[in-house]
C-alpha cells in the first residue's frame, strides 16, 4: 500500500460562480483538528459573481438547533440493512418512485423541520459560503469545508444522514441514494440522469442549464469548446478522468490538502503551501458548472454553493463523487491507496441531523470505510475505460529546440524570475531534477505564485510539449496536464496560490523521460483577467 505525505496538495480553485475564497496553509506544529461551531452564533451567508459587475446574493441558511448533540456511535447508528448505491441512469422504475416519493414528502416538510429540503440544502449553504465560524480559535475565521481534505469526508457523512432521512420517510430502512454516473462515456452516464428531467415531481428542478440537458453529453472540463464532436468531448472526459484521479496518486493531490483550526482560508500569506484536490476542483466542479443555470443571477442552482444543494440532483452528483474516492482507494492500476493519516484529519468533527431529526457529532476517523456504514456502491460498468485510458501523444520529440528558436524563455523556481505576466498564454522552458528520480517519488510541475485580481472566471490550462498552445488546443491528449479554475473573493483584491500537476506519466507517454528541459505552456481562458506566475519548478515528491 503506498503511504501519502503529509504536504499539502495543489490548490485548483472551483469553477465559475461559486463563492470561492481561495487560500493556502500554514503548517501547524500542534494538533489543531477543526471542530463543530457555535450553532447559536450564526451569520448570514453570501455568494459572489465571478464576473462582471459585483453581484452578490445573500443566505439566512442557520440551522435549526433541535436540541441537544448526541455523538456519533456505531451501536447507535448499526446499518440494519445495506444500502446499495447505483446508477441512476440504470435505475428500476420501481426504485425512481420511490425516489420521487421520498423527495415530495422531504419538500413538503416545513422549512424549519432539520428532515426538509429547505434544511438539507441550508446545511450545505452554511458551511460552505461563511455561516458559520471556527470554534475555539482567535479571530473570525469562517468555516469552510471546501478546498481541503475535508472535502470528501464532509460531503459523505451529508450523503450518509440525507440518505437515512429519505429512507425514514418512506419507510424503507435499505433506501439507497443514486449516483449520476457521469464519468461513463460508453453506457450514457454522462448525460443528466432521465428520471431528475421529468418534469412536474420532485425530483426536477428548473434552474438547470439548457444547453446540457438529455442527450448532450456533459463536459468535464471548461476548457471543452463550443460545437465540438461527441467524439472529442467524450475524449476529453476520458483524459480529464485519467488526469484527475488516476495520475494523482497521493492523498494529499487527489483529496486535498490540510486545513487545521485556526488557518483563515482567505488569508494570504505564503507560496509554498497549496490546497484543494483533484477530484473536487476539477470533475467535481465541472459538472456544477455546467448544470446551472446561467440565466439565474449567479448560476443557480447547482451552480452555487448556496443553492446548489437545493437540487435533489445535487445528492446524486456527489455519491459519485463519493464512489470515485472508493475507486481511487481501491482500483486503480498500482494497487490500494491510502488516506490521509494525520491526527488532525482524523479527528475533525462535524455536525449533521439524522432520521429523528436529532443533531449528530461525527469525526472524519468515522467515515473512512462506506461499508462500515453500511453503503455500498455498484461497481460501475465502464470504469476500467478510464482508468485504464492511455492519451494519445500529438508530439513525438522535445519542443525544447523549436521553442528556443522562437525565443521561448527559461523561466525557473520563484523568486529567481520576479512576476511574470501570462496575457493570454505563455510558454517557458523549464529544467527537471538533475538527480536520478528516487524510487517512491513523483515528478511533479509546481506553478508557483498563481495571482489573479478582479472579480472573474479564469481557466489556467496547462500543457506540456506544446509552445504556443491556444484556448483551441484540444484537451484530449497526452500533453494536456489540467485545468486550474479560478474565481477570487470579491473582497478580496487577488488569490495567490500554487498549482501541482503530476507529470511523469505525461512525459513518459511522449517519450521524454531522459530530456533535462521541457516546454511548459499555460493558457488563459474564461475571460481577460490578468493573471501573474512567480515560478515554474520541477521535482520529485514522496508518492
Amino acid at each position: 500500500m503506498k503511504k501519502p505525505t503529509a504536504r499539502s496538495a495543489d490548490f485548483m480553485v472551483l469553477m465559475s460562480r461559486f463563492l470561492f475564497i481561495p487560500m493556502m496553509l500554514t503548517i501547524c506544529v500542534e494538533a489543531s483538528p477543526i471542530t463543530i461551531p457555535d450553532l447559536t452564533k450564526c451569520q448570514i451567508a453570501s455568494a459572489s459573481a465571478p464576473s462582471g459587475p459585483a453581484d452578490t446574493l445573500f443566505f439566512n441558511c442557520c440551522l435549526p438547533i433541535s436540541g441537544p448533540i448526541v455523538d456519533f456511535s456505531f451501536d447507535r447508528y448499526k446499518p440494519t440493512r445495506k444500502h446499495i448505491r447505483r446508477p441512476a441512469h440504470r435505475a428500476s422504475e420501481e426504485h425512481i418512485a420511490k425516489y420521487i416519493k421520498a423527495y415530495e414528502l422531504m419538500r413538503a416538510l416545513p422549512d424549519t423541520d432539520p428532515r426538509s429540503l429547505t434544511v438539507q440544502a441550508n446545511i450545505h449553504c452554511s458551511f460552505c459560503n461563511g455561516g458559520y465560524l471556527q470554534a475555539g480559535v482567535n479571530g473570525n475565521i469562517p468555516l469552510q469545508v471546501h478546498f481541503s481534505w475535508l472535502f470528501l469526508p464532509w460531503h459523505r457523512w451529508y450523503l450518509y444522514f440525507h440518505e437515512r432521512i429519505l429512507g425514514s420517510l418512506i419507510g424503507d430502512p435499505g433506501f439507497s441514494l443514486l449516483y449520476w454516473n457521469w464519468d461513463d462515456q460508453v453506457y450514457g452516464g454522462n448525460e443528466i440522469p432521465e428520471l431528475f428531467t421529468r418534469v412536474n415531481t420532485s425530483l426536477y428542478d428548473a434552474k438547470r442549464r439548457a444547453e446540457v440537458q438529455p442527450p448532450t453529453i456533459v463536459p468535464l472540463a471548461a476548457t471543452t469548446l463550443p460545437n465540438m464532436s461527441a467524439s472529442i468531448v467524450t475524449n476529453q472526459n476520458l483524459n480529464n478522468m485519467y488526469q484527475s484521479v488516476v495520475t494523482a496518486s497521493t492523498a494529499s493531490l487527489f483529496m486535498g490538502g490540510a486545513l487545521r483550526a485556526g488557518v483563515d482560508l482567505s488569508n494570504v500569506t505564503v507560496l509554498n503551501n497549496t490546497l484543494g484536490g483533484s477530484l473536487e476542483n476539477g470533475l467535481h466542479t465541472a459538472i456544477h458548472y455546467y448544470v446551472g443555470d446561467p440565466t439565474t443571477q449567479l448560476l443557480q442552482n447547482m451552480g452555487n454553493f448556496g443553492t446548489a444543494a437545493r437540487d435533489p440532483l445535487f445528492y446524486s452528483h456527489h455519491s459519485n463523487v463519493d464512489r470515485l474516492w472508493e475507486v481511487w482507494r481501491l482500483n486503480m492500476p498500482d494497487g490500494e491507496r491510502a488516506d490521509h493519516t494525520d491526527p488532525d484529519f482524523l479527528n475533525a468533527e462535524f455536525v449533521f441531523y439524522d432520521e429523528n431529526a436529532n443533531m449528530v457529532r461525527v469525526k472524519v476517523s468515522d467515515v473512512l470505510d462506506n461499508q462500515k456504514l453500511g453503503v455500498y456502491y455498484k461497481k460501475g460498468r465502464s470504469d476500467h475505460v478510464w482508468i485504464n485510458y492511455s492519451p494519445p501523444a500529438s508530439t513525438n520529440e522535445s519542443a525544447v529546440p523549436v521553442a528556443l528558436s522562437g525565443g521561448v524563455p527559461l523561466v525557473g523556481e520563484s523568486p529567481l524570475n520576479g512576476t511574470i505576466s501570462i496575457g493570454t498564454n505563455f510558454s517557458a522552458i523549464v529544467k527537471r531534477p538533475s538527480e536520478e528520480k528516487p524510487s517512491k517519488t513523483l515528478e511533479v510541475l509546481t506553478i508557483q505564485g498563481v495571482q489573479v485580481a478582479r472579480d472573474q472566471f479564469v481557466a489556467l490550462v496547462a500543457f506540456v510539449n506544446i509552445p504556443w498552445a491556444t484556448e483551441n488546443t484540444t484537451t484530449d491528449s497526452a500533453e494536456y496536464l489540467g485545468t486550474f479554475n479560478i474565481v477570487p473573493d470579491p473582497a478580496k483584491s487577488s488569490l495567490n496560490t500554487n498549482v501541482k500537476y503530476e507529470i511523469g506519466d505525461n512525459l513518459k507517454r511522449i517519450g521524454l523521460e531522459k530530456e533535462a528541459e521541457v516546454v511548459i505552456s499555460l493558457v488563459v481562458t474564461g475571460s481577460n483577467a490578468t493573471v501573474t506566475i512567480q515560478g515554474l519548478k520541477i521535482d520529485y515528491e514522496d508518492q
